[in-house]
């Protein structure tokens, strides 16, 4: 089944591109830079006290402890630092134009957007404490609104590193739900407590839409309004994208409403966007943005201004530039070093415009391959993705790459899988479902009524919770006087997708008072399946959905249906291949998804595995330092998902450590000594039926040899475990602080060693993989060899040396035996 699965959605992804889209790629070169430096500007369009706080750098004493309260960067700058030109565009654009502007940032990540904005205001603060002088300024002047506390606390180390060398006469607050009422500091630019807050609200202020409207109408925010009153100059919206149709409705009525309660008028602030790169850098595009921010910030179209970061392609050599050279096979390039490789791409006129190309807008694969290759087929994209990769490792003598890319993946999660119930359905005939095996017809992965083949209806596909079996779900219902089979309604867990990853509920944890069979108005749950498999067989489904079960009208289809339990007194669905009785069907038996979580838990560490490690200290790191971010819609989902991935990396850990704890453990096989022994039995085998003395030795060597070659298990004891955890340098390193902060440093270092152990070991999820399930090693029970069953086990079925699985769970209960082992299975 699942290779029938598995070659549809490979036919599926190849023809339709419905799970994975036409990859784009992009060039990743350095953004296009001004032309002048920061001592250029010095006194002139900055402060002279900002460019010192932006290039001053810290002293020991000041890194210590900014990397002691978890600050990793200094964010300071050169003197002879260039800013890019996109940066200095938005500097003049709201430091010098009069009357104020509102500016509109639309670059790629990383390209500074932050400073775009941060620096005027800074440079605005800096200014007003000159004419004040020096006073430490009071009241709000500047509202950055973010859409993620995330986002908000990311901020924290320029503000902490561009503020500070003003001494508390610049500060700012990081205001979101997990404000404290009366928090502290080390720094004297941030306010950290909503006390602070509301007595000296600081010139910068830094939260979400949320906080905002609760300011607003909060009593106890009120100061925060009454000493900010005609000051406020500045309002920052990040991710300006992320705002549409209502939600934008509702950020300009939120920003008129803080106009007003701050005594402002909207002609007198300038109102800041920043955003993703322009998908089309047209002049409409711009007029569209210019409007977008004009609308929000109720200002006229002429006070905005789009900026938009480009990129720069460095400067190829003249003799270089101007050669039109074949371009070598893919073969000929690999073999050549990155030097040799630079040179022969840029010799070619055709990966020549591919590089300013892509610089200049990205691309899809597809166009790729027609624009290099001349048409786009399996071949010339496997071809096309072989030499982009070669054109990023192609480096010159100042280790600049050819081309360096950024490629976007869109997958697409499947919402389930319908099959056709007539198993002579021409929609399978030449294609790998076309097989006896397979009791249905054909396959989609959206819903469907009737197949567009046969006209038949479709049903979803369903498994088995316990062990995986495949079938049709439907209703049945009886109305009209006719009994008619219908679909499923879809499965509401009412929760988010990354919830549905976890391990279900047992059956002891499902509240029996929730209905989850339909009930008689609705109808009754059915499956369909094979003959063989169905308790009633051969029962006739016309198009139109109509059962008769007298099999005389429509194709026969093989239906199970709900049995009682009279000693229990309740329905339940047997699983024809387990023998599992579901009490809960609807539950019990799961549609089959692949949703974010599964793809993101997959895709993550492949990628890490891929990526190259961190450079530089000296100090370990985890998994060499590599690193990826990723972002979700979801706050629980994200939540849920990244302590999934914590418990994952940490079992697997485990899994490995142990593993290869015991793979050491295998008995060293002495080569020579076998050697010796052939050669012995071949010079024996001659003579040995002559003479039974040496027939006698001769088998003595046979037995010694099978002995010697024969794989003798490996095996260590539960201690010896505990103990390769203890003295693993990443285990203590990393993993032993967390569980003492998570168990609050209740459990010894054994205890937590014991604990990751008994997680692997002492119960075996369904859907999770662990060692035993994996079949790499198992849990023995020397003592039990030893042991005299009770008659009842006996008769039971359990043998002797075979640790003790009950219930659903499969709970390992014989953990209270002394001596445990840990071996490898016979594999």
């Amino acid at each position: 089944m699942r290779e029938y699965l598995r070659s549809i959605f490979e036919q599926d992804a190849g023809v339709n591109g419905s799970f994975l889209a036409d990859p784009v790629f992009e060039a990743t070169f350095g953004w296009e830079q001004a032309n002048v430096d920061f001592s250029g500007l010095k006194n002139k369009l900055l402060h002279e006290d900002l460019v010192e706080s932006l290039t001053k750098k810290p002293t020991k004493a000041e890194r210590e402890k900014r990397k002691k309260k978890g600050l990793e960067d200094d964010y300071t700058f050169t003197v002879d630092r260039k800013p890019y030109r996109h940066q200095l565009e938005a500097w003049q654009a709201l430091i010098e134009a009069k009357p104020p502007r509102s500016v509109l940032v639309s670059s790629g990540t990383g390209s500074g957007k932050t400073e775009c904005f941060l620096i005027p205001i800074l440079n605005d603060l800096a200014t007003e404490i000159d004419q004040r002088q020096n006073i430490p300024l009071t009241g709000v002047r500047a509202l950055f609104l973010y859409p993620l506390n995330a986002l908000i606390k990311s901020q924290k180390d320029r503000l902490v590193a561009w503020s500070e060398p003003f001494n508390g006469k610049i500060r700012f607050c990081l205001y979101n739900g997990d404000t404290p009422t009366d928090g502290k500091s080390e720094w004297q630019s941030e306010v950290a407590g909503r006390r602070t807050l509301r007595a000296n609200p600081p010139p910068i202020l830094v939260t979400n839409s949320t906080m905002l409207e609760y300011m607003l109408v909060r009593h106890e925010d009120r100061p925060i309004l009454e000493q900010s009153q005609g000051q406020l100059r500045w309002i920052v919206i990040d991710e300006a994208h992320s705002y549409l149709g209502s939600q934008a409705a509702e950020l300009t009525l939120l920003l008129r409403r803080v106009l007003h309660a701050f005594g402002c008028e909207a002609g007198s602030v300038h109102f800041i966007a920043t955003s993703a790169t322009l998908g089309d850098s047209s002049v409409e595009t711009r007029q569209r943005l210019a409007e977008f921010l004009a609308d929000i910030a109720g200002v006229s179209v002429d006070r905005v201004t789009v900026i938009e970061g480009k990129r720069e392609v460095p400067n190829l050599d003249t003799t270089l530039n101007q050669a039109n050279e074949s371009c070598p096979e893919i073969s000929s390039l690999r073999a050549l070093s990155p030097e040799e490789r630079f040179v022969a791409l840029a010799k070619n006129q055709k990966t020549r415009s591919l590089r300013i190309n892509l610089t200049q807008k990205p691309d899809r694969l597809t166009n790729l391959c027609n624009t290099f290759f001349g048409n786009d087929n399996s071949m010339n994209r496997h071809r096309m993705l072989e030499l982009l990769d070669l054109c990023s490792q192609a480096k010159n003598e100042k280790s600049e790459p050819f081309l360096p890319l950024r490629g976007h993946l869109f997958h697409r999660t499947l919402n389930g899988i319908w099959a056709c119930a007539n198993v002579n359905c021409n929609g399978r005939i030449n294609t790998k479902l076309d097989d006896e095996k397979w009791a249905f017809g054909a396959i989609f992965l959206e819903r469907h009524e009737h197949c567009p083949h046969c006209k038949i209806p479709v049903f979803e596909l369903v498994q088995c919770d316990e062990c995986g079996a495949e079938y049709l779900s439907a209703i049945e219902k009886f109305q009209d006087g006719k009994d008619w089979l219908v679909q499923s309604e879809p499965v509401d867990f009412d929760e988010d997708e990354f919830q549905k990853e976890l391990e279900p509920l047992e059956d002891d944890d499902i509240d029996l008072n929730e209905e989850l069979l339909p009930n008689d108005n609705v109808g009754k749950f059915r499956l369909i399946t094979e003959q063989h498999l169905a308790s009633v067989k051969n029962v006739g489904l016309s198009a139109i959905g109509e059962l008769d079960f007298y099999g005389k009208e429509g194709i026969p289809i093989h239906i199970m249906v709900l049995d009682f339990d009279t000693q229990n007194n309740s329905e339940f669905l047997l699983c024809a291949v387990c023998n599992t009785k579901h009490k809960n069907p609807k539950l019990s038996f799961r549609p089959i998804r692949l949703g974010a979580p599964f793809l993101l838990g997959t895709a993550i560490p492949a990628l890490l595995e891929r990526l190259e490690p961190m450079t530089g200290g000296q100090e370990p790191r985890p998994f060499d330092g590599k690193r990826l971010i990723t972002f979700t819609d979801s706050r629980q989902g994200t939540a849920r998902f990244s302590t999934k991935l914590q418990q994952e990396s940490e079992r697997n850990y485990v899994r490995s450590l142990i593993y290869h704890s015991v793979a050491t453990a295998v008995p060293v096989v002495d080569e020579s000594l076998i050697e010796k022994i052939q050669q012995e039995i071949t010079a024996l085998e001659p003579v040995a039926n002559i003479n039974p003395a040496l027939k006698s030795l001769l088998d003595e060597k046979i037995k010694e040899i099978y002995k010697l070659q024969s794989s003798q298990p490996a095996q260590i004891t539960w201690k010896e475990a505990e103990d390769r955890l203890l003295n693993a340098g990443d285990f203590t390193r990393w993993m032993l602080p967390v569980f003492n902060e998570l168990t609050y440093g209740t459990l010894s270092e054994r205890k937590i060693a014991k604990l990751c152990l008994l997680r692997e070991f002492f119960i075996r999820p369904k859907r999770l993989f662990s060692l035993e399930g994996l079949g790499l090693l198992q849990l023995y029970y020397p003592a039990l060899e030893k042991a005299n069953l009770p008659a009842v086990m006996k008769q039971k079925g359990i043998a002797i040396g075979v640790p003790i699985l009950t219930g659903r769970k499969r709970t390992l209960r014989n953990l209270n035996f002394h001596k445990r082992l840990i071996s490898f299975n016979n594999l």
